[in-house]
């Protein structure tokens, strides 16, 4: 990586998916190659409700040894359920702790870059992860507080310069955020049955996973041999998901596996022909990336990130992508990847993999746009929340948590 530079994060606790994974993996690879690292969240004093078993990023953070320098604030149902300004004003008071002049990469928390637009001594790298409009309305609030913005894909980027045009252009990065590589299995599969793997959220809102059921049925009648092994958890989306298929006699082709760990769906890709995507809009999607290290091919929808790498000198053996909701188009690319011998596509996919996805790939990307930060003499102003203020956000936390409370127990 280039020079030693200092940086910080600033998350929400606890781990809610491919933003919070990246954001603990990319400190933990900084701080590895030597440089200053900072990572600033809530301790909770207790399981948040919220938490729904989530690990915190804390405990994330915690699994490798690090010289990650950890500011924190022990908090509980007072910051959980409080205003928004309560919760801005406990970050503003752990960013303080920074050495002046730190740059900031925040997570996708409003709050969060809230707090620190507010405090100039600390340039805010502001990410945009998904083509979606709460990222678009942030950059639009705060492009005057902002550093640098990093886009996840071309499309984001282009629409984010389409749409802040007084934001210097020259300022805006296109970065995929990176994974960790892990060793790729080599152990292919033996037999004639196609394994196709979705792996993300169960929602037809943005992931629009009732496809899967239109997939699977085109494939059956297009007579291709097949099992689809759907990793993750949605509630009542999964159930309803599950129904589908029942209701269309195709639930001997689909095994629901729940959620898995990264490890674990790690292991399910390498034992998988193709992974299938079906959103709506991505940013760019971690299940492609970890799928491609894994070995796995690729079909999914044109959408931001995944179209980024359609016409890739690297991708012709392992990724296609179709139209949002072209099932024909979809069932037609996914048995034109199943036609590729596997050993040349899971190469082919790994190849992709480290050429675009590593960590250390994109974490150099990220050094040279933070070295580009000028930071001035901003002071740091005084941190304070007025006593009504106070007041009024622990009503309304001891309100909401009773009313949460309640229904837990009945």
């Amino acid at each position: 990586m280039n020079e030693k530079k200092r940086v910080a994060f600033l998350c929400h606790p606890y781990h809610r998916g491919g933003v919070t994974r990246w954001m603990a993996d990319a400190a933990i690879a900084l701080s590895a190659d030597g440089h200053e690292v900072y990572f600033i969240t809530i301790e909770p004093a207790k399981e948040f409700f919220s938490a729904k078993g989530r690990e915190t990023m804390l405990q994330l953070l915690e699994k490798e040894k690090n010289a990650i320098h950890i500011i924190k604030a022990k908090a509980g149902y007072e910051f959980e359920f409080g205003t928004k300004e309560y919760r801005a004003y406990v970050y503003k008071k752990l960013l303080v702790k920074l050495p002046p002049g730190t740059p900031v990469i925040v997570s996708d928390d409003a709050t969060i870059w809230e707090a620190v637009a507010f405090i100039q001594a600390y340039p805010l790298v502001g990410v945009l992860h998904a083509d979606e409009e709460h990222y678009y309305n942030l950059a639009e609030k705060y492009y005057q507080q902002v550093a640098v913005l990093i886009c996840v894909s071309g499309r984001i980027n282009k629409i984010t310069k389409e749409r802040i045009p007084e934001f210097d252009p020259a300022r805006i990065y296109t970065i995929p955020c990176g994974i960790n590589l892990p060793e790729i299995d080599v152990n292919i599969h033996s037999g004639d049955l196609l394994q196709l793997v979705y792996a993300g959220r169960i929602s037809d809102y943005q992931k629009r996973t009732g496809d899967l059921v239109k997939i699977c049925s085109l494939l059956v009648i297009k007579n291709t041999k097949f099992h689809l092994n759907i990793i993750g958890d949605g509630g009542k989306d999964r159930t309803a998901l599950e129904r589908k298929f029942i209701e269309t006699g195709l639930q001997e082709y689909v095994t629901f596996l729940g959620w898995h760990s990264q490890k674990e769906v790690g292991r399910y890709l390498s034992r998988s022909d193709i992974l299938i995507l079906t959103s709506d809009f991505e940013g760019t999607p971690v299940a492609m990336m970890e799928a491609l290290a894994a070995g796995c091919g690729i079909t999914g929808t044109r959408v931001s990130g995944i179209e980024d790498y359609e016409y890739h000198p690297l991708a012709a053996d392992c990724l296609s992508a179709y139209t949002v909701g072209d099932i024909e188009d979809a069932v037609n690319k996914i048995n034109r990847i199943a036609a590729i011998p596997k050993g040349i596509r899971q190469q082919a996919a790994r190849n992709l993999a480290e050429s675009e996805f590593s960590m250390r790939v994109c974490l150099n990307k990220y050094l040279i746009a933070v070295s580009t930060i000028k930071t001035g003499t901003a002071t740091i102003p005084k941190i304070t929340l007025s006593s009504f203020d106070l007041l009024y956000s622990k009503a309304i936390a001891i309100a909401r948590y009773l009313k949460v409370a309640i229904s837990h127990r009945s």
